[in-house]
């Protein structure tokens, strides 16, 4: 079971390890490391792309991970930068500039996990009614394309749903929170109010109930969100979870 935050922590480490190609150590010391990306067991099951580069953080040491063809211009532009100005925006727009010539875009996010020990339950009022389900009873929800930050718009193989909590009001659907398994002990954890039923507490009841599930399956859940997104990290904040890590990524640009 994980019980507590710095145990969920050492998970964190390993599995970061792994998606990142560094080593644990290099989370723990002052600096900035650079490593070519690669496949690694135990890694979340993110594609990896022929074009990648990355960054995260812990707090101290800072990994920079990017395909082989960009290693020459990660060491020769953020190789001699500090933690600190490796997230400046100046350094953030740079590293925008470059890979925007691929039809790339850069997304910094911050990422909390939450354990037995800090977790914070919620529970709705009675006008708000939860419903978990798994497995193959998430199918129908692909159809409507509702909840894209909970479900996106298929369900994906190699990071499949494994459980999601629902929440009626008058008997319809207002919101919906759900977890991938992004590798075998941590999942991460979306969540969709509809518009007309905002500001009811129907997110926080939604995850709060999700992570309850994930919990007593000894899965430790993350939740992920945009630095601007103030709404999202009080929401998660709230339920007792804790920030552990920054990640800026890549991605193909939304057409």
């Amino acid at each position: 079971m994980i019980s507590d935050q710095k145990s969920a922590l050492e998970i964190v480490k390993k599995i970061l390890m792994a998606d990142f190609a560094c080593e644990e150590s290099e989370f723990d010391e002052e600096g900035v490391f650079i490593r070519q990306a690669r496949e690694i067991e135990g890694a979340r099951r993110f594609p990896l792309p022929e074009k990648f580069l990355a960054v995260v953080t812990m707090g101290k040491g800072v990994v920079i991970c990017c395909s082989a063809g960009r290693l020459r211009w990660a060491k020769a532009n953020l190789g001699q930068l500090t933690r600190d100005n490796i997230f400046d925006i100046s350094t953030i727009a740079r590293m925008q500039n470059y890979v925007s010539r691929n039809h790339q875009e850069i997304r910094l996010e911050l990422k909390f996990i939450c354990t037995r020990e800090t977790f914070k339950t919620y529970i709705p009022g009675k006008d708000i009614k939860l419903y978990p389900i798994e497995g193959e009873h998430l199918q129908g929800f692909y159809k409507n394309n509702l909840f894209p930050n909970a479900l996106g718009y298929a369900d994906n193989p190699e990071r499949p749903h494994m459980a999601a909590v629902v929440a009626s009001c008058d008997g319809e659907t207002a919101g919906v929170a759900a977890a991938t398994a992004d590798c075998d002990v941590m999942w991460q954890i979306g969540v969709d109010t509809l518009p007309a039923y905002r500001q009811r507490g129907i997110a926080k009841a939604t995850v709060s109930a999700l992570t309850e599930i994930l919990l007593s399956k000894a899965i430790l859940p993350y939740y992920s969100t945009r630095f601007f997104n103030i709404a999202s990290r009080r929401l998660a904040i709230s339920l007792g979870y804790r920030p552990a890590w920054v990640e800026l990524y890549t991605r193909e640009t939304q057409s």
